[in-house]
């Protein structure tokens, strides 16, 4: 017997990613030169200021081999990777076309 109607059924899946916790203290002219710089780059926080620092350090002291001209081909290679991404094949304006306004 139908009734007429479709019946569609969603998986959920739920993943639950636990993320460690550190406190420790910093010196006040430290913490005003960290709030500075979250302001002046644009981290969203005081967490993701110390991801990307803790990450860019044990890039550089890992990789002291890896040339500043490498280093900059592949992110931009990364970069384009993601834009691509992103657009799904859309046309992207030139940069001209982008800041004519301005």
């Amino acid at each position: 017997m139908e009734c007429g109607r479709d019946i569609i059924l969603y998986r959920i899946t739920t993943y639950l990613i636990y993320m460690a916790i550190v406190n420790f203290a910093i010196p006040k002219m430290l913490e005003k030169r960290i709030g500075v710089t979250i302001k002046e780059k644009g981290f969203a926080s005081k967490a993701e200021f110390f991801r990307f620092a803790a990450v860019y350090f044990m890039d550089t002291i890992d990789k002291p081999y890896v040339s500043e001209n490498d280093r900059t081909a592949y992110l931009v290679g990364e970069i384009g990777k993601e834009v691509s991404r992103i657009a799904r094949g859309a046309r992207i304006q030139s940069l001209s076309e982008q800041l004519k306004d301005i």
